[in-house]
């Protein structure tokens, strides 16, 4: 048979593992982390302990050498208990192994959980747009000198290093997009929080560069490649934060299922309301669907195929589809579901901020236009999507 939709033995004995440790190390301090949006230090140790932090690393360094289908099953797993830990897995699992130029000392350090990397792009008028951004990196003597500020950085105050984006001026007189690997404590440097509605222990920061020198070989991916460089790592990033985003709503679903089978009103379980248990099946189909393209994409990606197209179609359907199941379970709860104590809101909160990373969900479809109709037909000149 050609078409093969199991997972392997192995397969499912990691999801078993990884569903296990996340219930035993993450799940105890979820609301604490939350509530005063403090770094999960105490999880991102044991994610390096285990080996969480180096999937896709080589063994040379530490990692384990899986295929992105094995990283999609841990990411789904701590999805499942914790968006953000997800997303730090995720950074610290692709940022170091899909881009060229970090060091291998930091590799080690990353999957070990002793260093944080994270990544710097967004500016006030350069969002999804990156070639508007104003940071610049000039060339003085054997030194690059940044200057600018980026804001929406992940996991900061907090990374050890930063991934950087800067113009830098070519010899014909061009500017191009160069990422530049750029140590955070370096002088020049600064950094403050911004406040999130949810993922608040993934931690967003504003950094300020004001002459900040680091050396030449400090570049990531090859010089003026900037976006090339970006656009590699987001095939499989893309896919992951579906995965995140579907693990959240799937324990909702999951949890939900087990409520409405148990809450009575007018003597009978609300389950039997065809207005709750239709909305339920309507979820549980979307998410199973956009699940399968997920999975298809990082397959596609481990087969070093374009994925592209299913990266985008991923996650622009999977996150809409998750913050819609967990916004409808929520109502289903009554009042109750708005309470901190059942944790939905949290769920609810934590999953919108997936809409923004890697691309929001309108350039998701731009994306997929792109692949499908044609670059000419997305409507923005000069788009690489």
């Amino acid at each position: 048979m050609a078409l093969d939709f199991s997972f392997t033995s192995q397969q499912d004995e990691f999801r078993a593992f990884v569903a296990d440790f996340a219930r035993r190390e993450i799940q105890p301090h979820v609301r604490e982390w939350d509530e005063k949006g403090i770094m999960p230090r105490h999880a991102i140790k044991k994610m390096g302990e285990v080996g969480l932090l180096g999937l896709i690393a080589p063994k040379s360094l530490g990692g384990a050498e899986a295929d992105y289908v094995q990283l999609g099953i841990a990411i789904e797993e701590i999805g499942r208990i914790d968006t953000s830990c997800a997303m730090i897995c995720s950074i610290q699992n692709t940022l170091p192994n899909l881009v060229p130029g970090w060091t291998d000392e930091i590799r080690r350090d990353v999957i070990r959980g002793k260093q944080l990397v994270s990544i710097a792009t967004s500016e006030t008028e350069a969002g999804s747009d990156v070639s508007n951004m104003e940071t610049r990196a000039d060339v003085d003597g054997n030194e690059y000198v940044i200057n600018g500020r980026k804001i929406h950085v992940s996991l900061m105050p907090g990374a050890t290093v930063m991934g950087v984006t800067a113009k830098v001026k070519q010899k014909d007189g061009s500017n191009r997009i160069t990422f530049l690997r750029v140590p955070a404590d370096l002088p020049g440097i600064t950094c403050e929080e911004m406040p999130e509605m949810g993922t608040r222990s993934h931690q967003l920061g504003i950094v300020d560069f004001n002459n900040v020198r680091i050396p030449l070989d400090s570049v990531l991916g090859g010089e003026g490649e900037g976006k090339a460089t970006l656009y590699a790592r987001w095939n499989v990033s893309r896919c992951l934060s579906a995965l995140n985003a579907l693990g959240a709503a799937q324990q909702v679903l999951d949890d939900t299922i087990s409520y409405v089978k148990k809450k009575k009103v007018y003597g009978q379980p609300i389950g039997m309301f065809q207005a709750i248990s239709f909305p339920l099946i309507e979820h549980y189909t979307r998410i199973e669907s956009c699940r399968l393209m997920a999975y298809k994409g990082l397959w596609l990606n481990t087969l070093n195929k374009n994925a592209a197209r299913e990266a985008g179609m991923a996650k622009w359907s999977s996150i809409t589809s998750s913050v819609q199941a967990i916004y409808d379970c929520l109502q289903m709860h009554g009042a109750s579901g708005y309470l901190k104590e059942l944790d939905i809101e949290r769920r609810y909160r934590d999953v919108i901020a997936l809409t923004f990373t890697g691309g929001t969900i309108n350039v998701m479809k731009l994306t997929v236009i792109r692949e499908l109709l044609g670059k000419e037909f997305m409507g923005i000149s000069g788009a690489q999507g």
